[in-house]
């Protein structure tokens, strides 16, 4: 019993339609991502890179499946203003799933003390996370 070449056709063509139909509950519209913001100051003249990390305190059931449940760490680029003196950087970070999340980032200006902060990140809420030298806690 010998498949036709038509029939081979259609039996893939099945295959590849179930596949992608399986692959379309189209979890990134639901995708939540926060928006880091680091203000600073030049040291020695130039902008330090800021590392902020990210790491679940309580999150939601339910969160789209590739959401970052995990501990996250992510750069944040610092350029220098016009003035000369300011730092300024803002990134986004990766998926995240909803709940309650912890940042914390060694600042330039006192890295042996972060700064930190605790945020309910949601898809209807806001999702900035904002550090600025100098002060203890995010906001």
């Amino acid at each position: 019993m010998a498949f036709s070449t038509r029939m081979m056709g259609l039996v893939l063509s099945v295959v590849v339609a179930a596949t992608v139909a399986g692959c379309g509950d189209d979890d990134s519209a639901h995708m939540i991502y926060g928006t880091v913001t680091v203000n600073s100051i030049t040291q020695q003249g130039s902008c330090e890179d800021v590392m902020v990390k990210a790491v679940p305190v309580e999150l939601k059931p339910n969160s789209p499946r590739l959401a970052n449940t995990k501990e996250f760490v992510t750069a944040v680029k610092l350029t220098k203003g016009e003035d000369g003196v300011s730092c300024t950087g803002s990134v986004q970070t990766v998926p995240m799933a909803a709940g309650s999340w912890k940042f914390t980032a060694s600042l330039p200006s006192d890295p042996s003390t972060p700064s930190e902060c605790q945020k309910d990140i949601s898809e209807q809420g806001p999702k900035d996370i904002s550090f600025k030298d100098g002060e203890k806690a995010c906001k």
